[in-house]
């Protein structure tokens, strides 16, 4: 390791930066070391603290060289970080008066040009807040504008919209009174359907009354023709069976008239049922005229408010579009006055430096006694650090064999009682 390396990083902690702390490391470590026990290299067995007595001055020379060299190392250190922030202050104090010298030098052309640069942006504010005024007064006149504007337009296309609200429920009605007439419509044609089978049903029964009349009056017939021709059959039962054949022809044309009735009956409800569909089919035609007409003439009173309400709407977005154009000019303006303002202001912060350092040489005299009498302690400052980087030098060449004697013998000390530890935690 080189000295430049030791120098840059010590071997021994900054706490031993005074000659109190120094001196109480030294102590302890010279008591540590007396009380450790010195083992033998060759037979492994305890040699007498007083045959050591050499050794531990040798540590002891090495410690006490560790801990001067740190304690050259950290007062060289802080010396330097001395003298460096001294050159830093030094250093803003020349960019201070080299700044109050310019100023003072130019004082007269410093003020000539602000005061032109405070004159214009004046100029530019007034022109700003001018135009400001004026375009303020222009919102003004289109916001009225605008308000008449929507109410001249509401004025007139209210009636409109009026006549398309009406004239919309007329065609609501309308569609709603076809639906009824459809849903009848619907029924009707139900109702016919429903009546014709009936007919059919009730036909259908008084022809089995029929057919049934005549099934019985062939029997009763071949029942008599039967009487008739046997020996055995007695007056009163040939009698009884004609009275049955009589009654039997009764039935029968009773059957056949009701044939007719029923057929008459259940034909007329027929047709009626079929005129009362043709009514409504004729009520249904009408309605979808009707619903027709409503509806066209909705859409025709909807499409005339939409194009007046459209036609509004355009003219008041145009003074819409016109109002936005002024207040983009206006925050164009108010940003130009903000932007003069912040220049007047500038330059008058300019214009009050200059005057300020121009009424006061005193205090550019001072920081200059101020900057010289720095000088000299910077020169004092940096003469001590370099004797002490030469003073740390030499001591870390005249000591460099007794630290590295000590640092070893440290290294071991420490190896042999990490052993001895070792071997008695060992369970035996």
């Amino acid at each position: 390791m080189s000295d430049s390396q030791e120098s840059s990083e010590p071997l021994v902690d900054e706490d031993f930066a005074t000659p109190e702390e120094i001196a109480t490391a030294q102590e302890e470590n010279v008591e540590e070391l007396e009380a450790l026990p010195v083992i033998s290299a060759k037979d492994g067995t305890t040699t007498p603290r007083r045959m050591q007595t050499g050794a531990l001055d040798s540590l002891k020379s090495g410690l006490d060289a560790v801990a001067a060299v740190r304690a050259a190392a950290k007062q060289h250190s802080d010396a330097r970080a001395q003298a460096k922030q001294l050159k830093k202050e030094l250093d803003k104090s020349k960019e201070t008066l080299a700044h109050r010298l310019d100023v003072d030098r130019n004082y007269d052309k410093i003020l000539a040009e602000q005061k032109a640069v405070i004159q214009k942006g004046n100029e530019g504010i007034a022109r700003a807040e001018a135009a400001i005024e004026e375009l303020e007064t222009k919102k003004s006149e289109l916001d009225a504008t605008l308000a008449q504007k929507k109410a001249d337009d509401e004025a007139a296309i209210r009636p409109y919209r009026e006549l398309m609200e009406s004239t919309k429920g007329r065609s609501d009605d309308a569609a709603r009174a076809l639906a009824e007439i459809r849903r009848a419509v619907k029924t009707a044609d139900q109702q016919v359907a429903d009546t014709a089978k009936r007919r059919e049903q009730r036909i259908a029964a008084a022809n089995r009354a029929v057919d049934n009349a005549q099934d019985r009056l062939r029997k009763v017939e071949s029942d008599l023709n039967s009487l008739k021709g046997s020996s055995t059959a007695s007056p009163n039962a040939l009698s009884k069976m004609q009275s049955e054949l009589v009654a039997e022809r009764a039935h029968l044309d009773a059957a056949r008239e009701d044939v007719g009735r029923v057929t008459a009956e259940c034909q007329q409800l027929v047709d009626n049922a079929q005129t009362h569909l043709w009514t409504q089919k004729q009520s249904l035609e009408t309605a979808e005229r009707a619903a027709d007409d409503a509806k066209r003439e909705a859409d025709g009173r909807r499409e005339e408010y939409e194009s007046l309400y459209n036609k509004a709407m355009g003219g008041q977005k145009e003074i819409e579009a016109r109002i936005a154009e002024v207040e983009k000019d206006i925050d164009a303006r108010q940003t130009e006055r903000a932007e003069q303002a912040q220049v007047v202001f500038d330059a008058q912060a300019l214009v009050d430096e200059a005057d300020d350092i121009h009424s006061t040489p005193e205090v550019t005299k001072n920081l200059q006694d101020a900057i010289a009498t720095g000088k000299v302690e910077l020169e004092k400052r940096q003469r001590e650090v370099d004797a002490l980087a030469a003073e740390e030098r030499q001591l870390r060449e005249s000591t460099r064999a007794q630290r590295f004697l000590f640092i070893g013998v440290a290294a071991v000390a420490i190896v042999i009682i990490v052993l001895i530890v070792s071997f008695f935690a060992l369970p035996h």
